[in-house]
């Protein structure tokens, strides 16, 4: 039980939030008693939120007051966005993120991962096997509740790393003043790479798209900033340069190699796709046809490959009347 203690009856703030004055029972009399406040957010000094009636958190160490705050956000217009921070959510690096303006031009791009800490949790989880093989008899089944305690510090440790990711991408996209959050779409995503109880299997199946994506959406909401989303097909697949189909090496999977040659980063290539294909989205762009051939007898369309940075950098120079400098400006490779 969680009780809600209405303000003014069972509950009161000082101004600055750091004693809260709770009213409890003392055996003969209902009493006003002083807590002092040791953690707390931000939200109590945004003057537009409006406090709402706390909740009690009790747990078996401590007691929290959980103090929900209702505030009015005014989100920007797709088409007044000049600036943009996409995120692309991997296997080999946790997030990679990239901020991109409308011209296509990278302004700056990081790399976000935990990888202590899902080293800890994996190996946790590990653990968990090994007592599987050693307790499960000849039934072939666990009892219920078997490692719950595992289980639930490994639920803790992915909690937080998602509070930690969210809030440091969020930092970052408002550092370098994005007004956008871009994020592909991959809201019913079912891995298919690698065998049964394999490590590739077991990294797909730790991995925290979902959450993270979920989490970093209402963190943009709340800070004024639009979250969008983008198919997610094809982003990894091209370069982002327009040469085409890249190759990803073999020995090392973060790594790609473009067919002219470019070896590159194969999530900051696609974290740069994922934030144009917003911008060509608003500005009604297309990809540009796969080949110049003669169509044949066919009635289909020419094939077009999908929206990708250079997609923006060709808008800009048709709209600049051809000034390539100042329309192409382009990572260097790595």
């Amino acid at each position: 039980m969680n009780p809600s203690l209405y303000r003014g009856q069972c509950v009161k703030f000082n101004d600055d939030y750091t004693v809260a004055s709770i009213k409890l029972w003392s055996g003969s009399d209902w009493i006003w008693s002083d807590f002092p406040i040791t953690a707390r957010g931000k939200r109590h000094a945004v003057s537009r939120n409006k406090a709402l009636s706390p909740a009690l958190m009790a747990s078996g160490r401590r007691v929290q007051l959980a103090v929900p705050f209702e505030g009015a956000v005014e989100l920007p217009a797709k088409k007044q966005v000049r600036r943009v921070c996409g995120v692309d959510l991997g296997i080999n690096t946790t997030a990679v993120a990239s901020i991109v303006t409308e011209a296509g031009t990278v302004v700056s791009r990081q790399f976000f991962h935990r990888g202590a800490d899902i080293d800890r949790r994996d190996k946790g989880l590990r653990q968990i096997s090994k007592k599987a093989r050693l307790t499960m008899g000849r039934s072939g089944r666990l009892c219920e509740g078997f490692c719950a305690p595992i289980y639930a510090k490994a639920h803790r440790r992915n909690r937080d790393m998602i509070n930690r990711l969210s809030g440091e991408i969020l930092a970052f996209a408002q550092a370098h003043g994005a007004s956008a959050i871009v994020l592909e779409h991959m809201k019913g995503f079912r891995p298919r790479g690698g065998r049964r109880h394999s490590t590739l299997r077991q990294r797909f199946h730790g991995w925290l798209h979902r959450k993270l994506s979920q989490k970093l959406a209402e963190r943009a909401t709340e800070a004024g900033m639009l979250t969008a989303h983008v198919t997610a097909a094809g982003t990894s697949k091209y370069a982002f340069d327009g040469s085409g189909i890249i190759r990803r090496d073999e020995s090392n999977r973060a790594l790609a190699t473009f067919q002219n040659g470019k070896r590159y980063n194969a999530d900051l290539n696609a974290s740069y796709n994922i934030a144009a294909r917003f911008f060509a989205k608003v500005l009604g762009l297309n990809g540009r046809r796969a080949s110049a051939s003669a169509p044949g007898k066919s009635s289909r369309p020419e094939p077009r490959i999908p929206v990708t940075l250079s997609t923006l950098w060709l808008h800009a120079q048709a709209r600049l009347g051809g000034d390539r400098e100042a329309a192409t400006t382009s990572p260097q490779g790595v």
